[in-house]
């Protein structure tokens, strides 16, 4: 796998999903996906900013519905 084949894949997904498709590519070559192969990289395919903003709330004990929580949800982008 090259750099400008990994790049796009890492601006669409995140570096977590590349880095794990990279991970399977390398330490696997040849070998066929299974379906928990599939089900992590879409696991960490829908790991978004929003997704890891309500995660962080989350740890921290923050009300995603208060005030506060809505500050900082409105930090995350919508795309």
């Amino acid at each position: 796998m090259t750099w400008a084949a990994l790049i796009p894949v890492i601006i669409q997904y995140g570096l977590p999903f590349a880095e794990k498709l990279w991970s399977q590519w390398t330490n696997n070559a040849g070998a066929t996906p299974t379906q928990g192969d599939w089900d992590e990289l879409k696991a960490l395919a829908s790991n978004n900013a929003r997704t890891q903003m309500l995660a962080a709330l989350s740890r921290a004990g923050i009300d995603p519905n208060s005030p506060t929580g809505q500050q900082f949800i409105a930090l995350v982008p919508t795309t």
